[in-house]
């Protein structure tokens, strides 16, 4: 499955930044009843604002790497994320949850061209600040 960044016009389609980010977000966290009765985040099986932050800087610096020498110079590293993205969502590792990984994945292979790897970067961008958004999820 590949993600669609844009429309049939060549733009950037806003739900991804909005609705889509949104969802997406929100499938990083699994939600569960406190012991007051109100949800609260279950932490062994969400996404860590440190997982998050990791590989979202790790594409940062592949962003900067691509400014320097070239998207097709860097695309194999690109691709190389699955890689760690299956490391960690591996069963005697866990560190990061099979929605996260899913993530990952999918949009790692939808990215071909250097407009690809521009367009996840803002949704990336964008989900990061609704995971941030969600009441318990803490910026640890």
């Amino acid at each position: 499955m590949n993600r669609k960044y844009y429309t049939k016009e060549g733009i950037i389609r806003h739900e991804l930044l909005d609705k889509e980010a949104y969802e997406q977000a929100n499938k990083f966290v699994r939600k569960i009843k406190g012991r007051d009765g109100k949800p609260a985040i279950d932490s062994k099986m969400s996404l860590t604002s440190a997982q998050l932050r990791r590989f979202f800087n790790e594409f940062r610096q592949l962003e900067k790497k691509v400014q320097v020498d070239g998207f097709e110079k860097v695309k194999p590293l690109i691709k190389m994320i699955k890689s760690r993205a299956a490391y960690a969502a591996n069963p005697g590792n866990r560190k990061i949850p099979e929605s996260f990984k899913e993530f990952l994945v999918v949009n790692v292979d939808s990215i071909e061209q250097e407009k690809d790897f521009e367009a996840f970067m803002l949704y990336f961008e964008a989900v990061v600040g609704f995971f941030y958004g969600i009441p318990g999820v803490s910026n640890n």
